[in-house]
């Protein structure tokens, strides 16, 4: 019978706060990868609370421009992170839209099996199913689909654009939320909070964008 071998455990890259410290002063993609390493190994819930942590500001350093062009690239990221929460917002919307008129569809066919069965009230009962919301909410769900192929194809073009090494790929959502943009504008993946009164013109602007309207069901 063979002997099975066990492989010995990973070691912990990273033994000491001083050397996470050291690590995200680096602001390197070296550092984030071993940072990354240490969160993935690490058991104790606080050690890696304060990896997390560490990766973060190893995250802000490496990511912040350093000159005009990456300045450029780094508002694409942002414009890029911006119009994808725009597209899962209208494909929620989609989806809702989409429920609705598979409700209304089975309400027609039950609507349809109670004339034929009731044909002594089928003139006065023809009215209790309307199908008034039917059109312009398909109208709505082709012109989303429309909406969301154009920000798609943006999406494409202006990640095409990018050209920094850096911010190739996209960088951490989380990471747009800490930088101030020329217009005063944060930006945060679950939404602007530089304001509390709503008058925030990026607020705004996602509001415009990609609030999902009131529907009929």
């Amino acid at each position: 019978m063979s002997k099975i071998i066990k492989e010995p455990k990973a070691k912990n890259p990273i033994i000491t706060q001083i050397e996470l410290n050291k690590l995200a002063h680096e602001g390197t993609k070296e550092a984030i990868a071993k940072i990354k390493a240490y969160i993935k190994s690490e058991k104790d819930c606080e050690k890696k609370a304060y990896a997390e942590m560490a990766l973060e500001e190893c995250e802000f350093l490496y990511y912040q421009p350093r000159n005009e062009k990456e300045e450029q690239d780094f508002e694409l990221c942002r414009l890029i992170n911006k119009y994808k929460r725009h597209i899962d917002d209208l494909e929620v919307e989609t989806d809702i839209i989409r429920e609705g008129l598979a409700r209304f569809k089975l309400e027609q066919d039950v609507h349809k099996q109670v004339l034929a069965r009731n044909k002594n009230r089928k003139e006065a009962w023809q009215y209790h199913y309307m199908d008034d919301f039917v059109a312009s909410d398909k109208n709505r769900l082709m012109e989303i689909m429309d909406d969301i192929a154009y920000k798609k194809a943006w999406v494409e073009a202006a990640e095409k654009m990018i050209f920094s090494a850096r911010y190739k790929g996209g960088m951490p959502k989380r990471q747009l939320s800490h930088f101030c943009f020329g217009d005063n504008r944060y930006v945060d993946d679950g939404g602007c909070d530089c304001c509390a009164d709503g008058s925030c013109p990026d607020c705004q602007e996602d509001y415009d964008m990609g609030d999902i309207k009131d529907m009929p069901y």
